[in-house]
Order: structure tokens, then sequence, then C-alpha cells
């Protein structure tokens, strides 16, 4: 029921009701013929507080770009994680074993992928308009919305007032769902997999590792993004564009290491187009895209045009890395 709904009960509320404390606590509409409201006390899920008039209004608004951006870069972290997790297990392996399957080691980065979108696809299915892509959301005015465990009133300097609910309904609760149905379509998938794909030992190792390297990460994740969801929903373009240009630079710095010394810009591009390699590349400009799009939120056309910055760090890298080699600085220093 929206605040249009109300009608006399709303000068009614204003009237007879006195204001409720706290910045969350509201009062829920029992019975709208008699215009009956409940005690000021927390809001049901998946309504909020409307401070205008002490009321608990249902969330209909519909979720904007930012905040769907905000649950892909969950995604994101979670599946940056479980590549992280294989290329190491992978590195490791590889030194004893060159003759690893190329197509089976491709399988293995699927997996995390394949369970990742299937988890995000069916934690929004589950909420809210129920099997719809398109959520409903609460309108979320500030990081407080996200803490408002710290928002309990004291009532008469005493007895505190729990007003706590989920303001920011569903972005915090949904990616909860989301991370743990990672969990169990992992070792879901991955036990079949194991089963009718990789029947090497070597293989089965390669996952194992990963597997359970994703058994610790992704509770911690749950746990930051109880602790601070609020931190990340306003810092993740920010963060995403600034870690991924250092990491960026260390890949590159990395890989190229050897090619400092030749300074042929010939062989840096040759290893460049190696596999592993022009895959971590791909990366990295798929999260310079998503953190363009997530500061813009593409709110004109123009914004359009910050997408040919992508391209940027790696030509400017390509320009000045014969110059920023350790060797020469030592000796200009030495000089």
């Amino acid at each position: 029921m929206g605040i249009e709904d109300l009608g006399n009960c709303l000068s009614f509320l204003k009237t007879q009701y006195d204001p409720c404390p706290g910045k969350y606590c509201a009062r829920s509409l029992i019975n709208s013929t008699n215009c009956i409201f409940s005690e000021c006390q927390k809001c049901e899920r998946g309504y909020r507080s409307n401070k205008d008039y002490d009321l608990c209004l249902e969330c209909n608004e519909h979720a904007k770009l930012y905040d769907y951006m905000y649950l892909l870069f969950m995604f994101n972290v979670t599946v940056i994680l479980h590549f992280y997790y294989i290329d190491k297990s992978f590195s490791n392996l590889k030194k004893k074993k060159n003759n690893l399957s190329t197509k089976k080691i491709a399988i293995i980065y699927a997996l995390p992928l394949i369970e990742c979108i299937l988890s995000l696809c069916l934690s929004i299915l589950v909420f809210p308009p129920f099997g719809s892509i398109l959520l409903t959301s609460c309108n979320i005015n500030g990081m407080e919305d996200w803490y408002s465990v710290f928002y309990n009133p004291q009532v008469d300097y005493y007895n505190q007032l729990n007003c706590t609910h989920e303001v920011v309904y569903p972005f915090y609760s949904l990616v909860m769902v989301f991370l743990l149905l990672v969990i169990f379509n992992m070792l879901l998938i991955r036990t079949v997999a194991k089963k009718f794909v990789f029947d090497n030992n070597i293989y089965n190792i390669f996952l194992n590792k990963s597997t359970f390297a994703a058994l610790y990460f992704i509770p911690i994740l749950f746990l930051v993004h109880t602790i601070a969801g609020g931190i990340i929903y306003y810092t993740y373009p920010f963060a995403t564009i600034v870690g991924f240009l250092i990491s960026n630079n260390f890949h590159l710095t990395s890989a190229f290491k050897e090619n400092f010394q030749k300074s042929r810009i010939i062989n840096s591009l040759k290893l460049l187009v190696n596999k592993r390699n022009l895959f971590i590349q791909l990366i990295h400009v798929y999260f310079y895209l998503f953190a363009i799009i997530s500061l813009t939120k593409l709110q004109s056309v123009y914004d359009l045009l910050y997408l040919l910055c992508v391209p940027i760090p790696l030509v400017f890298f390509f320009i000045s890395y014969k110059h920023s080699d350790p060797k020469r600085l030592n000796w200009h220093w030495e000089q």
C-alpha cells in the first residue's frame, strides 16, 4: 500500500498519534477502515519507515542501475576469488605436470562462473516480484540505512526500543542468499563434475584445492558484507577502478619483466596474446567497463564516451614501461 492509498488516515495519524522516537521507528497500519495503527516499532520485512508520517511503507521502488551494479560487484568479487585460487593451484600443478589438458582446465574455470551466475539468477528470482529479474526495493537515502541497529532509541533514558530492520531491502539479505547458494551450487555441481568429467587424480586435486579455498573465502565474504555492506555499497566503483589499475600494473610488470631489458615492443605484444595473459587482460577490461558504468550510472548518452578510456592503462604501460626499468633508474641515481 502506497502513501496515496491511505487517504484520511494520514491526517488522523498526525493528529491522534504521538510521533515515534528514533530514526527508523514507525507505525504499521492495522485497519484501514477505522484508521487503526500499531505502536511504534520496527517495520516488517519489505517495508521501511517514512519519517514524514512515522509510518511503515511497502518497498515498491524499482531498483536502480547502481543497485544492480552493487549486486554484480559482489558476484564479480566471488568469481575473481574463485579464479585466483584456481590460477594459483594451476600454477603450482603446472610445475609438476606439463601435460594438462587445456580443455579440462577451461572447464574448471567455467565451473565457478556457472555456479555464480546460477546463484545470482536464483537469488534475484526468489525476491519480490517473484520470478522477475526486475527487483522492487526500498529507496536508500544514506549509509545509515545499512546500519539501523545503531539507531535504536532510548525510551525514558532506560528502555531501548528495538527498531532494527532491513531498511535497504532487499540488498542486504539478497547478497547473503547469493553467497549461500554459491556454496550449495558449488558442492552440487563440482561433485557431479568430478564423477563424470574429471576422472584423473590430477584434476581432482586441482578442483579440490580451489573448492576448499572457496569454503574459506565465501564465509569471509559473508562476514565482510554483514559488517561493511554500507561502506562497500558507496565505495565499490572507486575500489574497483583503483584496485584493478594496481592489479593490472603488477600483472603487466611481472609478465613483461624480461622484455624490459630487451626494450622490444613486438616481443611484449607477443607475450600479451599468450592465453593466460590475454585472459587476465580481458578480465581487467571487463572491470574497467564495470567501474565506469557504476561511476557514471549512464545517465546520459555522453557518459558512453567514458568507455573509450578503457584502453588507456594498457597503452600508457607500453609507452612508459621502458622508461621505468629499475636498472636504468638506479644508473641515473648513481650518476
